[in-house]
């Protein structure tokens, strides 16, 4: 009787495991969610069905976006063979979301490589090229960044990028289209509930990539507010 029980026991573990491989289950986007937090009929939409696994995903808290939040300004190197590699004195993005660069002046016209990994460890390489004295967003999302690589232009007279964060963030699983992003639940920083759109959805100001895998959860994003992603994953 008792090896019975054990084997069971066994049983239910490996079954465990199983489904949590197949989901991509890893550190933050597996999680226990109480009624209270996703309200009523929460993650509308969320039905699976053939090649889909819905998927709850908490990124809790969330910094506000920032242009210098992973490294500080690099000086444009002169040249437009040139090129200045970057390893240190990098901070990670907070959470799983994409980068931008921003130039100081008009002259930031060059390409910005930025190196890193993918919430699951991948590496992956964007390349996101400079418009002048504004902000260019990416649109690949990064756990880590290890390295930046600033090309140089003809004469930059001193011009440089900062490396900052953007306000969308990334999916663990990829979705096919849009829609397969059903509910985003909210929390403030000092909030004490967690608050869902009437009738579920998006809240105000949110889009959705199936190109990218991101979500831009609200209109802005300021410090420490939290999400509930309800989305249904593409199995295969």
């Amino acid at each position: 009787m008792m090896r019975s029980v054990w084997l069971w026991a066994a049983l239910a573990l490996l079954l465990i495991g199983a489904v949590a491989w197949a989901v991509g289950v890893s550190g933050p986007m597996f999680r226990w969610v109480t009624a209270t937090q996703i309200g009523v009929g929460p993650g509308i939409g969320m039905v699976g069905g053939l090649g889909k696994l819905p998927v709850v995903q908490e990124m809790n808290p969330v910094a506000a976006a920032a242009a210098d939040s992973v490294h500080a300004a690099i000086t444009i190197p002169t040249g437009v063979t040139a090129v200045t590699t970057v390893t240190t004195a990098i901070t990670h993005p907070d959470v799983y979301r994409t980068v931008s660069i921003t130039g100081s002046a008009a002259a930031a016209l060059s390409a910005v490589d930025i190196e890193g990994t993918k919430w699951d460890g991948t590496r992956q390489t964007e390349t996101i090229t400079g418009t002048g004295a504004a902000t260019v967003a990416g649109n690949l999302p990064f756990k880590t960044v290890t390295k930046i690589k600033v090309h140089g232009v003809a004469t930059p007279g001193g011009a440089t990028y900062t490396i900052g964060c953007t306000e969308k963030l990334g999916l663990y699983r990829p979705i096919a289209a849009v829609g397969d992003v059903g509910q985003i639940d909210t929390i403030a920083a000092a909030g004490v509930a967690w608050v869902v759109t009437a009738g579920g959805g998006l809240p105000t100001g949110a889009s959705v990539s199936a190109t990218y895998d991101t979500v831009d959860p609200e209109t802005t994003i300021t410090a420490d507010d939290g999400y509930l992603i309800y989305y249904n994953a593409s199995a295969w």
